[in-house]
């Protein structure tokens, strides 16, 4: 079974409103790239953030997306502490 997390980041030249950027976390389930999260990053407030996991999943899988969501947390702090 493949692994292979991606993080995709957006960032604004200008935010758009309270919106910053945009931080999605995908890994592939079943052949496909599913996404397991979602940052938004605010301005002048916190992360807002959305977790997505799949209803059916074999322990292998949920362990990978438990061991990604890990490090999806850190990404965002550090994108939400870099302006």
């Amino acid at each position: 079974m493949t692994t292979e997390f991606e993080i995709e980041v957006t960032l604004f030249d200008k935010p758009s409103g309270n919106v910053r950027g945009m931080v999605t976390a995908f890994m592939p389930i079943k052949g496909k790239q599913k996404r397991i999260a979602h940052a938004t990053l605010l301005a002048a407030e916190a992360p807002s953030v959305l977790i997505e996991v799949p209803g059916r999943l074999t322990f292998d899988q949920i362990e990978a997306v438990a061991d990604n969501l890990k490090a999806f947390p850190a990404r965002v702090r550090e994108l939400a502490q870099a302006n």
